[in-house]
């Protein structure tokens, strides 16, 4: 009886010492992206995307000027060249710059703060875009739909570097 109530109280101190540790992994990795945001916030060479409708919190800074005069819908197709990274500048997608092919995709399959940018861009436009976690994946952050692996944490700071080639589908 006592072997097992030893066991068990070990089991419970175990469990205790994993969860304390996933949950200061869990902030520090919060505090960490939230400061990387701030620091955008404040840096001159970056501005927020405002618009009477849009949500606040996306950052952007333009790489390239583009010459285009129409601006995607939200139920428009557009054909664009991306990388997604963390604030530490590790890849989370290589997007088209894995094989240098661009990628075609409808503006309202992406996540809230990437979807209000791509509406703020012309063709030819080439942007990096800071998106706070609450437009981005949220809290809970980002599984696989097929085998619910983690695949971006919770309260992740989204970087995009984005050039808009095309509009392929516009409704008239």
């Amino acid at each position: 009886m006592k072997k097992i109530f030893s066991i068990l109280s070990f089991a419970v101190l175990l469990f205790t010492f994993i969860a304390c540790n996933k949950d200061n992994e869990i902030n520090d990795w919060r505090e960490a992206n939230t400061k990387a945001y701030e620091a955008i916030t404040k840096n001159s060479n970056y501005r927020e995307l405002k618009t009477e409708t849009g949500p606040s919190g996306v950052f952007f800074k333009i790489i390239k000027s583009g010459t285009g005069t129409e601006y995607p819908l939200q139920t428009s197709k557009v054909k664009v060249f991306y990388k997604g990274s963390y604030y530490d500048g590790t890849v989370f997608d290589k997007g088209s710059s894995l094989n240098d092919v661009p990628v075609e995709f409808p503006t309202k399959d992406t996540v809230r703060g990437f979807s209000f940018a791509l509406q703020n861009m012309v063709v030819g436009d080439k942007w990096e875009i800071w998106i706070p976690y609450y437009l981005g994946y949220g809290a809970n952050g980002h599984y696989d739909s097929y085998t619910y692996l983690l695949l971006i944490k919770g309260y992740t700071t989204l970087i995009f570097e984005v050039e808009l080639l095309s509009i392929t589908q516009y409704p008239k």
